[in-house]
Order: structure tokens, then sequence, then C-alpha cells
């Protein structure tokens, strides 16, 4: 297979794979080098604790990994932000992302058929099963289906955190108010010609995320892609009026045929009470989202660089004087 003629970004999000990080990276390049033109490796440490620091800095120096950029956030953010950083930060005509514990390159000669064909969206789906515990792949399964009823995206297909992006789809990311989020169901919603692909990939150990992060994480891509909280609150405040006009009814109802009722107490503990329900759960959805969109609004950038490295070796600075040197070439065949 020839190569692609094409500049290939690779966004690499990692965390904590210190010592690890030149075996992860090694293969890529050996395999991009092999199947593109031209490609950039993008690494975004997700805030490690472990001391990665500093073997980034020796992948970039002489004698280090080519066409590689790292950079590495002071604090640990979503795996969607993190990949975000990432991709905003590409070069490429094309970008793919991929998590190397959890993928390989293998399905990338039939991804690149589909790019040929014109395609600007490819997800890769790894067939292989994540590793989680018996609770954890149930409140998975859970929020897919609610959220394949409630969005109609299925984030089983949709979602699949691999894929590959042309500079179209990227640039109508960065119109978003946050792309971060909006990346993450955006083959579902966005009009891009798209594909799929399925392969059996590698699968990392059980990636250690607390169920009250993924919680939280469900439910910022929850709110971000649905007005449903509003309908709720909208839906609650007509069945409470709804609820109160019929009670109204039943409270005349009482006065007309009981006797023996104690004047007032009835009606207005159970006013009080279902009213007071009623309001609450009101304004719990309201106040929450809110904060949310006050969160979106108000908060600072998602993320912060703590640093930033730039390969010292650059295969294509040597592509720069192809045509200078066919010149002389030309010029005996006249």
């Amino acid at each position: 297979m020839q190569p692609y003629p094409i500049l290939l970004s690779v966004v690499v999000p990692l965390r904590n794979t210190g010592g690890r990080v030149r075996a992860l990276l090694e293969p890529l390049v050996a395999e991009l080098a092999a199947k593109v033109e031209d490609f950039e490796i993008v690494v975004v440490d997700n805030g490690s604790t472990d001391g990665s620091a500093g073997e980034y800095a020796g992948l970039v120096g002489e004698g280090g990994l080519p066409n590689l950029q790292i950079y590495r956030l002071i604090r640990e953010v979503d795996f969607e932000i993190a990949v975000w950083a990432g991709v905003e930060n590409a070069l490429g005509d094309y970008v793919l992302v991929l998590d190397p514990l959890n993928e390989d390159l293998g399905f990338l000669p039939q991804a690149i058929g589909k790019i040929a064909e014109g395609v600007d969206l490819v997800t890769i789906r790894n067939t292989t099963l994540k590793p989680m515990t018996g609770s954890e792949r149930l409140l998975d399964r859970l929020f897919r289906a609610a959220y394949r009823k409630l969005v109609g995206v299925d984030l089983a297909v949709e979602g699949a955190s691999c894929r590959i992006l042309s500079k179209r789809v990227v640039s109508f990311l960065m119109e978003q108010p946050k792309p971060a989020l909006r990346y993450r169901a955006l083959p579902a919603l966005a009009g891009f010609p798209k594909a799929s692909l399925d392969y059996a990939g590698p699968r990392a150990a059980h990636d250690g995320e607390g169920l009250r992060a993924k919680a939280r994480r469900g439910l910022n891509l929850l709110f971000a892609q649905t007005m449903l909280p509003l309908r709720i609150a909208s839906a609650l405040a007509i069945g409470g009026a709804t609820l109160n006009l019929i009670y109204s009814g039943y409270v005349i109802l009482i006065r007309l045929f009981k006797a023996d009722v104690m004047p007032g107490w009835t009606t207005l503990s159970l006013q009080q009470s279902g009213m007071f329900f009623l309001l609450s759960l009101v304004v719990f959805i309201l106040v929450e989202y809110v904060a949310q969109m006050l969160v979106w609004t108000l908060e600072g950038p998602s993320y912060y660089l703590a640093g930033e490295h730039t390969s010292a070796v650059m295969t294509r600075r040597a592509k720069l004087n192809v045509e200078a040197e066919r010149k002389p070439a030309q010029k005996r065949a006249r």
C-alpha cells in the first residue's frame, strides 16, 4: 500500500503512563510513516501525577521521536476535554483520536479507504469488551438505553471515542460553545458524510474511574445535548396546576357531602404537602439546569497547559527541497 497523501494528526490522550510512553508511541510512529505521507502525534498528558514530564522532555529532543507534540495539562480533566485539547491544536488535514491503551492502528487502512471516498467523519468501534465490574456494566447499559431513548443517540455506536475527523468537522466544532461535549455525540448530531468501522483491538485493564466521576460525565453529556430538564420542569408545572385544580374540586365535594371533618385541617394539610413537594421538584430541576448553564458561561478555559514540547526532528522538513532537486534533471532532458 502506497502512503496516502495527507497530513494525519493523531491525538493521543495519556495519564500516568510513566515509563511506557516511548513503548506506546514508537509503534505508532513506525506504522504512520508507512501508511501516510506525513503525520504528527499530538500527546495530551491529562494531569499525570507519576512524574511523566521528565520522560516527555527526552522524547522530543535529539534522538527522540519525530513529528511529536506534547501538551501537559495542569490538572486532570474529563476524557473528552483532554481529547479536545489535542484536536484543536492539531495541524493535520485529518485528525485521528486514538487511545493506545485501548486501540491499535489495525483499522487504519480501512479508515483511510473511507476517507478516500470523501467521508468527513469515521467512527471506529472496538468490539472487545472493556473490563468493568458487574455494577458498572449494568449502570453503563442503563445510561446508554436512557440516553438513546431521551436524546435519540446510540452511544454504543455513535459515541465511540476512536474516530477520524476532517478539518471541516474540526472547524464546525470550534464554532460550538462547548466543543468538548459536542464532540462526544458528534457522529449522530452533525450532518457530515460519515462512516463507521468495527474491529477487535486491545483493551487496557480497569480504568479505575469511580462511579461518581462517570455519573458526573454522564449528566454533563445529557444536560449538554437535550432540553429534557426544562421539559420535565414544564411537565411538572402543568401537572401541579392540574392536580391543584382536581384537588380544588375534591375540597368542594368534601365540603358539600361531609359534615364531620375538622374545618380546614385536612384540606390545608394536603394542599401544603402536595404543593411543597411539587414545587421542590420544579425548583430542584430548574436550579440544577441554571447552575449548569452558569458553569459553562462563567468558568475559565476547560484546560490549562503546564508545558509544551515539540520534536527537534521533523520529517516533513526533509521534503521541502524536492522541487529544487528536480530542476537539473529537467534541464538535462531538454
